[in-house]
């Protein structure tokens, strides 16, 4: 185990939390979405009736996907984190148009030069490579920047036993705070309903990948009267052109590795 530097840790909510000027090195996995091929795949779950439940923490998050380097997906989902909170202080990303307000809710603008430019700096903060980024790079990277933005940030750990927490991640999201998901292999589905069918269409890879969470979604379908299927998403900012925002099954052809719940303040 390499040497713990300067760290500053409390424990919210039995998570570690990773504040301000804290910096850490461990061991950890890199997330690379690199050139991996994207498969289409749809499914089908018919059904005698079905109750859903969601929640968005706004009308429309960032869903950025712009950036001048491969295997960037991390320094992607350090942008979506920052430029969501760039609403609150827009000298985080200055010159930048976070977003409108709308009938009490938001909207996030898309991305642009000045995004492209927070991502060419997250690379660098974040020691980023053609292999892509550890968690502790992202972590470091992340602090790094919001210092020199006179900002603490936390990481709280959404991860109980070595496995995703599904329960604080929600919790988190409801109180306005993104989810950075460090996944080996993803998916990103649009959800359509017609009579007692839906039909789940996912984009997915098997490669390394960072996404953030927005949000989140439960469908309880009632195959029969007797059966029944639980199925458990997030809304994410996926930072895939091909497919920048939908809902990621966390229980379909993916591994959670961490998860953290981010603030910036």
């Amino acid at each position: 185990m390499k040497k713990l530097l300067a760290i500053i840790f409390t424990v919210i909510l039995g998570g570690a939390c990773l504040c301000g000027n804290a910096v850490i090195s461990k061991d950890t996995t890199y997330c690379d979405d690199g050139i991996m091929p994207l498969a289409a795949t749809s499914v089908k779950v018919e059904y005698e009736s079905k109750t859903e439940d969601k929640f968005n923490m706004v009308l429309k998050y960032p869903n950025y996907t712009i950036s001048p380097y491969l295997a960037a997906c991390a320094c992607v989902a350090g942008s979506n984190i920052i430029g969501f909170y760039d609403r609150y202080d827009e000298e985080l990303i200055p010159n930048h148009n976070s977003g409108t307000a709308f009938m009490g809710n938001y909207i996030y603008s898309s991305d642009d030069g000045y995004i492209e430019d927070l991502v060419r700096q997250l690379y660098a903060d974040m020691g980023t490579t053609s292999e892509g980024t550890t968690v502790t790079e992202f972590k470091n990277g992340m602090i790094k920047f919001c210092n020199r933005k006179g900002k603490t940030i936390t990481f709280t750990s959404c991860m109980k036993n070595k496995k995703f927490d599904y329960a604080t991640a929600k919790s988190y999201m409801e109180a306005n705070q993104p989810i950075a998901l460090f996944c080996s292999g993803y998916n990103v589905a649009d959800i359509f309903t017609s009579e007692k069918r839906d039909s789940i269409d996912y984009i997915e890879s098997t490669a390394n990948h960072v996404m953030v969470g927005f949000g989140w979604k439960e469908v309880n379908y009632n195959i029969t009267a007797t059966s029944s299927v639980l199925y458990q998403y997030v809304a994410v900012a996926s930072g895939n052109a091909d497919k920048s925002n939908g809902y990621y099954n966390i229980n379909y052809n993916t591994t959670i590795n961490d998860a953290y719940a981010i603030n910036i303040y």
